[in-house]
């Protein structure tokens, strides 16, 4: 499905990589102008984009699935359950916002276009 491969962007549409790689690239710029470039920091951003991605499956999962899951029971009737991804995708976006916290990355403090945090946005 196309759809699932790519995002609505403000003139058009983006593919999931290249928002990947934009999500990747400001999160290292955020570091780079706080001058924590470091090893520690970068395995966080792997572990961001990690978690970028399984969020990304999660909300693929829901648009195909739904909300509701059918399925068929052990004695053969048919039955509908919660999809678990609804239940795990604002978990993983918790998870997500408490790595940028441990960056020390913010909408206060973000770095706009490879300038200091301290410039205004």
């Amino acid at each position: 499905m196309r759809a699932m491969w790519e995002r609505r962007w403000k003139n058009g549409v983006i593919k999931r990589e290249t928002l990947r790689k934009r999500v990747r690239k400001s999160l290292q710029e955020q570091l780079a102008a706080k001058g924590a470039d470091i090893e520690l920091f970068n395995d966080q951003i792997n572990d961001y984009m990690a978690m970028w991605d399984l969020k990304e499956s999660l909300k693929d999962d829901i648009q195909k699935n739904g909300l509701r899951l059918n399925y068929t029971t052990s004695n053969g009737g048919k039955a509908e359950k919660d999809n678990p991804s609804v239940k795990q995708l604002p978990l993983v976006n918790k998870q997500m916002l408490m790595l940028l916290k441990q960056m020390d990355i913010s909408t206060d403090k973000a770095v706009k276009d490879g300038g200091s945090y301290h410039d205004e946005l």
